[in-house]
């Protein structure tokens, strides 16, 4: 039974003469290295284990044959008959035969090869990825669940002045300004704050946090981070900003003069006849008031534009407001044989949160230019539509088209389509939707017409 126990385990096991021959081996023991019972017949030890640690291994069974120890373990590498290095947990221990009391010794190997390999791979990993780690610009970090600083890349030492070992331990939020405390928040994300230098000064940094998932639990139980230093990036945006500001500002100087000018031009004209004492018609005094009246109007637009008035946000029925306005159209595009049509699927019940007065400048604004747009016999469909979360206004016209590469173009700062127009209409009408939450977007075909869409939430329902 016993012998069957031997030969049928799994676990290659060999009985060795005290001459450190092979006595008897088990057919696990065989597959091990490779050769047959025959093969071994003609091997010894010192044949197939690895020259730098047999020399241990016969130190060791020599002196269990002494008596000095009853058993020994080692980790020794032993060489397969095809020349491959295979690992194996030695473990020799004296054994005696009962029937003729001579004493042997049982070696039992435990094939550690698969595991050696694996654990090479994952120390030859660890080595590149440490490698890669310590030698980065960027400042690598790992923290345990609660943010304390577990391992520190040594770049944070140019970066912010610190050892790596000053900050182990120590809770990471501390390191960053206390007006940016609300940003970081250990979950996956991107984040951009001041971070503290050991001199005390603040740098601008840009973190992008990863959670490490325990696969037992299934848990976050670390983060990393990966921090690098934006402080020039931040200096040079912030140079761009101001320069981009004084630009538009130069534009816009440049846009209102030239606006101003045209109208002024035939006021000093008429104001030139009457000092020489010429007789002047009332059809020049009234150009000279209209022209005053359009300064005044392209000055109100652009003061609109740098100091908003103050706005009463309340409850409102949209089809009320765009029927308020079509009727102020209505007389102007049947004077110019031009149709506004106005359809909704009954009575609308959902109101926005807006101010009434924003908004008709707005439809205004929209409704002109689709009026300017047409030639005579046009129409304008303005369609209400509820759905989702949103209500939306489609101010449709069959006009003359805008074309693609300009569409983009609109709601910036005097640019028109119009040959007298200044832009700043539409402008504002994208400062008032903004502020009102809602959106405006252009789909148009040149010699087709336009379609402009304006959307608004809904107010939510009150108690």
């Amino acid at each position: 039974m016993f012998r069957d126990i031997f030969h049928q385990s799994g676990l290659p096991q060999v009985i060795i003469e005290p001459d450190l021959t092979y006595l008897e081996m088990n057919h696990a023991f065989c597959e091990f290295l490779g050769y047959t019972k025959e093969e071994y017949e003609t091997l010894t030890i010192e044949s197939v284990s690895h020259p730098d640690d047999f020399l241990l291994d016969y130190r060791q069974f020599q002196r269990l044959v002494k008596g000095s120890i009853t058993e020994y373990e080692m980790v020794k590498r032993y060489i397969h008959k095809n020349g491959s290095i295979k690992t194996g947990r030695l473990k020799v221990s004296r054994i005696r035969d009962r029937a003729t009391q001579r004493v042997l010794y049982l070696g039992q190997v435990y094939d550690l090869t698969e595991f050696t390999k694996i654990y090479e791979g994952l120390r030859q990993s660890e080595q590149k990825y440490r490698l890669l780690a310590e030698n980065s610009s960027d400042i690598i970090c790992l923290h345990d669940s609660f943010g304390h600083f577990l391992y520190i890349s040594p770049s944070i030492k140019a970066e912010l002045g610190y050892d790596p070992e000053e900050l182990i331990g120590c809770y990471s939020p501390h390191l960053i300004h206390p007006e940016d405390q609300d940003v970081v928040t250990f979950k996956e994300q991107t984040i951009t704050f001041r971070a503290k230098r050991k001199n005390g000064s603040y740098i601008w940094m840009e973190t992008t946090i990863k959670r490490v998932i325990n696969d037992e639990t299934c848990a976050c139980s670390q983060f990393i981070t990966v921090s690098r230093n934006i402080q020039k990036r931040k200096e040079t945006d912030e140079l761009l900003t101001k320069s981009e500001k004084l630009a538009i500002v130069g534009q816009m100087a440049a846009a209102v003069a030239h606006e101003i000018r045209n109208p002024l031009t035939p006021i000093k004209g008429f104001i030139q006849l009457l000092n020489s004492g010429m007789e002047v018609s009332s059809q020049y005094s009234s150009i000279v008031l209209n022209e005053i009246n359009r300064i005044e109007s392209i000055l109100s637009e652009f003061l609109t534009l740098a100091k908003p008035t103050e706005r009463k946000m309340e409850a409102i029925c949209v089809d009320e407001l765009l029927e308020q306005v079509i009727q102020i159209f209505s007389p102007q595009a049947f004077l110019a044989n031009k149709e506004i049509i106005f359809q909704k699927s009954g009575r609308s019940n959902r109101k926005i949160k807006g101010d009434s007065n924003s908004l008709k400048q707005v439809f205004y604004n929209v409704f002109q230019n689709a009026l300017d747009a047409i030639e005579e016999k046009g129409r304008i469909m303005v369609t209400l539509e509820e759905g989702g979360e949103v209500l939306c206004v489609r101010v449709i016209d069959n006009g003359c088209g805008i074309p693609e590469e300009r569409i983009k173009l609109i709601g910036e700062p005097f640019y028109s389509t119009k040959e007298k127009g200044t832009g700043l209409g539409l402008m504002t009408s994208y400062n008032i939707i903004e502020n009102h939450d809602g959106t405006i977007s252009f789909e148009s075909k040149e010699g087709k017409g336009t379609t402009v869409t304006i959307s608004f939430p809904y107010v939510e329902k009150e108690a």
